[in-house]
C-alpha cells in the first residue's frame, strides 16, 4: 500500500502531456479527469473500452475503474452492470483546498491565487456517494477518495462589477500531495465520522459536527444509515435521533 501511495503522490506528472496523446482530452475532458485515467490504465489500450452497452474509463481485462469527479447519479446503472462482471474501483478526486485564479480574457494577464474559504473533507465526499449508496460496502466494489489542493482557473467574462459571476471555467490544476482514502467494507467508512460524534444525536447536531450543510447532512446520513452505521431511533419533537450501531 505504502509503494501505491507513494506512485500516486507521483501521478501529478501525468499532467505533462500533450492533450492530442493517444486521443486523451479531445472528448472535452479535463486535465484532471484524463491524466487520472491514464494514471490507473497499464497503457493506451486498457482506456476507453467498451463493455456491453457501457464503455469503462480503464479496463485491464480484469478490473474496471471508473474516475468520477461528479454526477454520480449518472453512474448508478453503469456500475450494476459492471459489478455483475468484474471488480470496480471508483475514483473520486476532489478539491481539500481550493485557490482561484482569474485571468482577464483581453489581456492574458492573472491574479495572485486566492485561497477559497471552502474546505473539502472525506465526509463531505458522502453527498456524491449518495446516488450510489446502495452499492456502497458490497463485495468487489472499492472507492478510492483523492483528496488534493487545486489551483482553479477562472475567466473575468461573467455578468456583474466584478465579472466572476456566471464566469467561465478555465482549467483545474492540482498540487501538493494527495490524500487517498480506500473504502470498501462498511466498516472503512466509520473513521469518517468525527471523533467527538455522541452516540445520540439529531440532523442539525451531526451537521454542526462534520461541517456539512443543508442537503448534504442528509445524504451523508442516508448513506451510513444504508451500510448500518447509524440507524435511526425515536423522534425529539420534530427531528430524528440517530444513534451509532
Amino acid at each position: 500500500m505504502d509503494a501505491y501511495r507513494q506512485k500516486l503522490a507521483r501521478f501529478f506528472e501525468s499532467f505533462a502531456f500533450p492533450a492530442e496523446e493517444n486521443g486523451i482530452g479531445t472528448l472535452g475532458e479535463k486535465k484532471l479527469h484524463a491524466a487520472l485515467k491514464r494514471f490507473y490504465a497499464k497503457d493506451s489500450t486498457c482506456l476507453e473500452v467498451p463493455l456491453g452497452r457501457f464503455v469503462a474509463d480503464v479496463f485491464d481485462g480484469e478490473r474496471v475503474v471508473e474516475v468520477q469527479t461528479r454526477q454520480f447519479a449518472r453512474l448508478e446503472k453503469k456500475l450494476r452492470f459492471f459489478l455483475e462482471r468484474y471488480p470496480v474501483t471508483v475514483v473520486y478526486p476532489f478539491p481539500r483546498t481550493r485557490h482561484l485564479i482569474w485571468t482577464d480574457p483581453a489581456t492574458g494577464e492573472t491574479s495572485r491565487p486566492r485561497k477559497s474559504p471552502k474546505v473539502g473533507t472525506p465526509m463531505k465526499a458522502l453527498h456524491e456517494l449518495y446516488h450510489i449508496r446502495t452499492l456502497l460496502g458490497v463485495e468487489n466494489l472499492t472507492v478510492e477518495l483523492l483528496l488534493f489542493d487545486l489551483d482553479e482557473y477562472r475567466l473575468l467574462d461573467g455578468y456583474g462589477k466584478s465579472k466572476k459571476k456566471g464566469s467561465t471555467l478555465g482549467e483545474k490544476i492540482p498540487r501538493g500531495e494527495p490524500e487517498l482514502i480506500r473504502l470498501q467494507s462498511a466498516e472503512d467508512y466509520r473513521p469518517l465520522l468525527p471523533a467527538d460524534l455522541p452516540p445520540a444525536f439529531t440532523a442539525p447536531q451531526f451537521g454542526k459536527l462534520t461541517g456539512l450543510r443543508g442537503r448534504s447532512v442528509y445524504s451523508a446520513i442516508h448513506v451510513l444509515e444504508e451500510l448500518g452505521i447509524l440507524i435511526p431511533t425515536e423522534k425529539q419533537g420534530r427531528a430524528m435521533v440517530y444513534r451509532l450501531k
